[in-house]
């Protein structure tokens, strides 16, 4: 989605989520104005095509139009500055950093329907890690009993609220009838105050109270019930810094407070039951150590996010979670662990560092000599070619391999596969766009592979980057597969995974190499990285071709 605004001598511009074909052309439309300064946004963008990389290159390089470009996320901030359109990065992760990752005062507010919620919240977490206080709607007239309903769910200490009561972790308290529940100095105080929308006991009142009191301690939570009480607390909630959890009102039969609450836009998650359960029980956690963190935070990741990293290799995983912490200025291990399980954002950044993209262009020369001749000896008659390159991360080996096949005049009859479990490399790689100094770096590589064709000749070249032309791409074809969970595809007469492995654990490693083995037919090649090599229980299976250049031949 484009939007625009044009005020005076300026353009700004905003572009949320994926790029079509037709913001390009509107985009261009709008650069061809004569503004003085053009000010583009890319908000929630993690890439962008190759058609918009080449306007922006055409704008700012040979028009030399006066653009300036903000983005807040890193991934994107990275590529732009990989090809040279330097943008100003904006991060926005920072936003929810200030959390208080050990909240125990927790105030749930609610009216029609909103018992059943709070029995289903209470009765999944270890109540007796907080203090609890629950405003309700009450009837003046009728004498409350949810204490006794509550007992059989909770090993908390229940209480109707009485003036003075000391407030204390592991307690629960109840707002009574027709009196607004406060706090102060940490002792409950009852008032006989006018009506607060409509309401007495008000949840508004009570939030704001305990709001001011416990400021960044207290998490107020907004679940079902009619009419709008407690949504005018909100911003109380927030200039104090404490959380608000909002339940989903599609979760509600009674849904006006909730939805009035989603409404204010004032709040730091919508939730259904079970998430507000969960978020809480964190609230209560505490490890001693990264590595005990890291086991909670992958478990978690895999129920939520359905990606694990449960096998990765420890060590590697803690220098980057530690790298991501120092990056986003995260200094609390548990806020971390907060953030990225129910921050999507926070999640999809961590994801992206976690994937590992380190790739070049002929990467291993000798390698590649002993590519080709395979190739030479063994598959120049064959009628077709199928090669999978798994784990391609952005590109450049399986591009590499298809010039390879070019000069051996064996391109036309190939299909290469390219995988890798990060969608947003795949978008990279499609655009097969490169920065000059990785390109002027490749020309080295191939030359001494001895081909005659230069290399000029598979590229269009600017002053910024080049761009893999589109003969080159034709029987290249990408998809995102995940080594951990997903299966044989196809049939291959060579499969490339080169520096993949090494940030697995052995359980890992020997799925994987089982896939590829029934990946591979029968004489088929596996081409490894140089420090990789295959599992002891394969030996038998493959035949060595290189041991120095890990390359192995499928036998049995």
């Amino acid at each position: 989605m484009l939007k625009f605004v044009k005020q005076g001598r300026e353009c700004k511009i905003e572009i949320y989520d994926n790029v079509s074909s037709e913001e390009v052309l509107q985009l261009k439309e709008l650069l061809d104005e004569s503004f003085y300064l053009f000010s583009i946004n890319f908000a929630r963008i993690y890439n962008i095509p190759a058609s918009l990389v080449e306007l922006l290159y055409e704008y700012i390089e040979v028009l030399q139009k006066n653009i300036n470009i903000v983005v807040n996320k890193s991934r994107l901030s990275r590529y732009l500055n990989y090809v040279g359109l330097k943008g100003i990065f904006v991060s926005k992760i920072k936003d929810r950093q200030s959390t208080n990752p050990n909240i125990n005062i927790i105030a749930i507010g609610g009216s029609a329907n909103s018992s059943a919620k709070i029995i289903e919240i209470l009765s999944n977490i270890d109540t007796t890690k907080f203090a609890i206080f629950l405003i309700q709607h009450i009837d003046p007239l009728k004498d409350g009993i949810f204490d006794e309903i509550l007992e059989n769910y909770v090993d908390s200490n229940i209480f109707y609220a009485s003036e003075g009561m000391d407030v204390k972790v592991g307690q629960i308290y109840l707002a009574s009838k027709d009196r607004h529940m406060t706090v102060k100095n940490s002792k409950i105080h009852l008032e006989d105050s006018a009506l607060k929308n409509g309401a007495r006991p008000s949840i508004s009142v009570s939030f704001e109270s305990l709001s001011q009191e416990y400021k960044d301690n207290f998490c107020g939570i907004i679940t079902c019930g009619y009419a709008t009480d407690g949504v005018d607390s909100l911003a109380t909630l927030k200039r104090n810094n404490s959380v608000v959890l909002v339940q989903n009102p599609d979760d509600c039969e009674a849904s006006s407070i909730p939805k009035q609450a989603k409404n204010q836009k004032i709040y730091n998650f919508i939730f259904d039951t079970r998430d507000i359960a969960f978020y809480l029980r964190c609230m209560s956690l505490q490890y001693d150590t990264l590595d005990e963190w890291i086991t909670f935070l992958f478990d978690a990741i895999y129920t939520r996010y359905e990606y694990d990293f449960r096998l990765y290799q420890r060590d590697s995983v803690k220098r980057r979670v530690e790298q991501f912490m120092i990056k986003h200025r995260i200094v609390d291990v548990k806020t971390f662990v907060v953030l990225v399980i129910f921050d999507k954002s926070a999640f999809k950044s961590l994801f992206l560092d976690l994937s590992i993209n380190v790739t070049e262009f002929f990467r291993d020369v000798e390698a590649s000599k002993k590519m080709i001749e395979i190739i030479k000896k063994e598959h120049k008659n064959c009628y077709n070619i199928k090669i999978w390159s798994a784990g391609c991360s952005s590109g450049e080996e399986v591009y590499s391999t298809a010039i390879i096949l070019n000069e051996l005049g064996l391109l036309h009859k190939s299909i290469l596969y390219s995988t890798d479990f990060n969608p947003i490399v795949i978008e990279e790689a499609k655009n097969s766009i490169y920065s000059i100094e990785r390109f002027n770096k490749a020309k080295k590589a191939y030359e001494e592979l001895g081909f005659k064709m230069p290399l000029e000749n598979y590229f269009e070249i600017n002053t910024k980057f080049v761009k893999v032309k589109e003969y080159v791409k034709q029987n290249v074809l990408f998809f995102v597969h995940n080594l951990e969970k997903d299966s044989v595809f196809n049939e291959f007469d060579m499969i490339e995974c080169k520096n993949v492995m090494i940030y697995f654990n052995e359980e890992l490693k020997q799925n994987i190499f089982k896939m590829f083995y029934d990946s591979l037919k029968f004489g088929g090649h596996l081409l490894l990285g140089p420090s990789e090599k295959l599992p002891a229980n394969f030996e038998d299976r493959f035949e060595v071709c290189d041991d120095v250049n890990k390359i192995y031949r499928k036998v049995a």
